[in-house]
């Protein structure tokens, strides 16, 4: 086993978790941890061994940002280009640990779905970004809408968001409501955005014959 694998997890084989210590015993724990995580690497696991260890000791130790962050020049590479630690996140269910280094959830699920189109976990993920950020984008309305994109670009992730629930089969009312407000308000927003009125957005949408009192912003589970 890698020097620095198994010193992390003589760490865990010394405080188990779960298991009750005095403050004293605490702080020793923590000065170990502390001094693993500054300890200068000689020799790098491979990727493969990187991931074999989790998967082994997964009930035995902490999975932290700081573990993979020890490791990244064994992992960053394959995540940018690959797809197996990607893969390896989703399935671990560890995919949220990836917010420390400023990566993107997005590019995770896609590198998966390149090498596996049905990739359950993956869809699941890409579906619940799109749902959330499409929802983001509606929640000002009538005031305006929050698009990053230009209309061709929004209007073809609304697409891509509804091919995603339809692999997974996933259908909802308040779904195809988020979808309906995309496809309508979308480029009512571009057009007013093109048109560089005076009026709100929600004059705009008045004059356009929407009731803007009966826009309905739905709340969806994925």
């Amino acid at each position: 086993m890698n020097t620095h694998l198994k010193k992390y997890l003589e760490i865990y084989e010394k405080f188990p978790l779960n298991a009750y210590f005095s403050k004293e015993q605490r702080k020793v724990r923590h000065k170990m941890m502390t001094s693993w995580e500054k300890e200068a690497v000689d020799e790098y696991p491979s990727l493969d061994e990187l991931m074999d260890f989790v998967t082994q000791y997964k009930n035995n130790i902490h999975i932290t940002p700081q573990f993979f962050q020890k490791f990244q020049s064994v992992w960053r590479e394959d995540f940018n280009h690959g797809y197996q630690f990607s893969e390896f996140l989703l399935e671990m269910d560890l995919e949220e640990l990836i917010w420390k280094f400023d990566l993107s959830s997005m590019h995770l699920a896609n590198q998966v779905l390149k090498r596996h189109q049905n990739h359950v976990k993956a869809l699941k993920l890409k579906l619940k970004l799109l749902v959330r950020y499409h929802d983001f984008c509606l929640h000002e309305l009538p005031w305006g809408v929050l698009a990053e994109g230009n209309r061709e670009e929004e209007l073809n992730s609304v697409t891509e968001m509804e091919e995603t629930a339809k692999k997974l089969n996933f259908q909802a009312k308040n779904f195809e409501i988020l979808c309906h407000n995309c496809k309508r308000y979308y480029p009512l927003w571009f057009e007013y955005l093109e048109e560089k009125t005076k009026c709100g957005f929600k004059e705009f949408l008045e004059l356009k014959g929407v009731d803007t009192e009966s826009i309905y912003l739905p709340y969806i589970m994925i």
